[in-house]
């Protein structure tokens, strides 16, 4: 049963999303990106834990050039160097912004005590695969190699993603592991989009929750799926696919976090039953009563308490320690 406050967030989304289609805006790339940056901005919430920390516009490496990112450190954590996560947003390789997970960063940096450097990878359909993936893993090279530079420890280097940017995260883990480095000490994936190969129907979250009641539905992901993969790519490509990777065996320890009324929510576990067949440390927690995206959703009393445990999971997998 969905929580009261993911309820009304339901309702308060569906009148907003009755308008935009009234616009007649919905159909097109733009205004698909100018919604979801709407839908990011009502639901925010007010600031509970950003205030303490600091944000600077910095320019990484991306796969064919530099790309925008921010890098992200909590005030008053001590002289010693921080961990450092590198943040992939969701959005379906399509939408998803820097702004749009702002709060987010600050609020899990701030909790965690490490640094967060958010890259803004190319987006689909103007840059599709594997354009994203490129960026997501110069990005992760980038940091292991200026880490130092702005006092953190490229020793505790993890990832971390939510849905399209979970896919990336557990991508670029993979073929870290397969070139001998970077090394990175940790994953943590938010409702993941582990496995686009499948109909629908493999997997029950998906027919249960992708109709348009629970914010993700089929069609986007379809959708997304096809202007992901419209140069050159396959469903079925562990790149894409992560739950197709031959062997899992060496993957970092992996923190996994769902929402019960998700789409997404059975490959996610799928992921997660072969990284501990394949002896991998992994965690897995499932909110039963919300919904995909509801991390970044700061109104949610059930975010706040994911944003704690993912804190948490950060602090014992890195050893950072909290403001």
């Amino acid at each position: 049963m969905l929580d009261r406050q993911t309820a009304v967030l339901l309702a308060e989304l569906d009148r907003m999303t009755q308008a935009w289609i009234a616009t007649g805006a919905d159909g097109s790339v733009s205004g698909s990106r100018a919604f979801a940056a709407e839908i990011f901005r009502a639901f925010a919430g007010a600031d509970r834990d950003e205030t303490d920390c600091d944000v600077e516009p910095i320019s990484i490496a991306g796969g064919i050039g530099p790309r925008p990112a921010r890098l992200y450190r909590p005030r008053g954590v001590g002289a010693a160097q921080t961990p450092v996560v590198v943040f992939f947003h969701g959005g379906g390789w399509v939408l998803g912004d820097l702004d749009s997970y702002d709060g987010l960063i600050r609020s899990l940096s701030v909790l965690s005590g490490a640094a967060f450097v958010s890259v803004d990878y190319r987006l689909a359909p103007e840059h599709p695969f594997p354009a994203g993936l490129d960026d997501a893993f110069a990005a992760i090279r980038w940091t292991a190699e200026h880490a130092h530079k702005f006092g953190a420890d490229p020793g505790r280097l993890a990832v971390m993603g939510d849905s399209a940017g979970g896919n990336l995260a557990a991508v670029a883990c993979q073929l870290a592991l397969l070139a001998g480095g970077p090394a990175i000490a940790a994953q943590y994936l938010i409702y993941p989009m582990i496995d686009v190969s499948r109909p629908h129907a493999a997997y029950p979250s998906r027919d249960a929750y992708g109709d348009g009641d629970y914010f993700l539905t089929r069609a986007a992901i379809d959708g997304t799926l096809g202007w992901y993969l419209a140069r050159e790519g396959a469903a079925d490509d562990p790149r894409v696919s992560p739950l197709l990777a031959p062997d899992l065996a060496g993957m970092p320890p992996t923190t996994i976090i769902v929402a019960g009324h998700d789409p997404l929510r059975d490959e996610a576990r799928a992921y997660f039953d072969r990284l501990c067949s394949a002896g991998v440390e992994a965690a897995w927690r499932a909110f039963d009563s919300t919904i995909h995206g509801f991390v970044s959703f700061g109104v949610l009393d059930v975010a706040q308490t994911a944003r704690r445990e993912l804190a948490a999971a950060i602090r014992r997998t890195l050893g950072s320690e909290p403001r």
